[in-house]
């Protein structure tokens, strides 16, 4: 599983990142910035704070001061320095079913992206979605007799959450159907699955992937990161969110 500090949300892709315990041995919950010696360097620090100070540092890496802000807010609730013990782990909260599903082929539209590229005016998501329905892409994709389900799904991922991933836009297609010269295929390796549910409003989607990312967090499973997906059905239909788990 991929790891980040439990502070400031630094990736932390090396030891020698990696902050110590009372015991002066390493531990990859937080950066050396941030934790030494069983301690937190500054133990009264707010989130409020922490956001401040990270502000500058990813402006000086390119980003906008105001996107790195809204992001950070979005981000260090997640982490484990900075949740309340009413936000600790509830079992109703997690996935509805684990399932194992076969291969998928889909057809559709991709682009590279990144969790953090889409809190911010930069995000292609959205525009991605538009173009989906208005080329009407769906229609144009021969599926299985009797399914409509579009996908939403996230593969090849750079470093799990943190990098940049693969996001495609499309349809299941039938065996022989040839993929026009204008879309392209996904296939998604079989895996198993946790599958958790949200309504058909985008905040409800939201909402559910913050709470699988605090469900990762904790260790209820671990990620694959081989592809996830949503699963979007018919009106009123609720969405179904496939995590790929070991």
């Amino acid at each position: 599983m991929d790891k980040v500090c439990q502070s400031c949300g630094m990736p932390l892709e090396h030891e020698e990142q990696y902050g110590t315990d009372a015991q002066h041995a390493k531990t990859d919950e937080y950066c050396k910035y941030c934790y030494k010696e069983g301690v937190f360097v500054q133990p009264d620090l707010t989130m409020e704070e922490m956001i401040q100070q990270c502000v500058p540092i990813l402006a000086g890496e390119g980003m906008q001061a105001g996107e790195a802000d809204t992001m950070l807010r979005n981000y260090l609730p997640n982490l484990k320095r900075w949740r309340s013990s009413e936000d600790t782990w509830l079992h109703g909260d997690g996935p509805i079913r684990e399932e194992y599903r076969g291969d998928i082929r889909l057809v559709g539209l991709k682009a590279r992206t990144s969790n953090l590229n889409e809190q911010t005016s930069h995000g292609i998501i959205p525009k991605m979605w538009e173009r989906f329905w208005s080329e009407d892409v769906p229609g144009r994709i021969k599926g299985h007799e009797g399914q409509s389900f579009v996908y939403g799904c996230y593969t090849d991922y750079e470093n799990g959450a943190l990098g940049e991933y693969t996001f495609f836009a499309g349809k299941e297609a039938a065996t022989d159907f040839q993929t026009p010269a204008d879309l392209e295929e996904l296939i998604i390796p079989a895996a198993r699955y946790a599958v958790f549910q949200a309504s058909t409003e985008p905040s409800s989607v939201i909402r559910v992937w913050q709470t699988i990312w605090k469900w990762a967090a904790t260790g209820q499973a671990e990620r694959t990161y081989t592809g996830d997906f949503e699963v979007y059905g018919g009106p009123g239909e609720p969405v179904l969110i496939y995590i790929a788990i070991k």
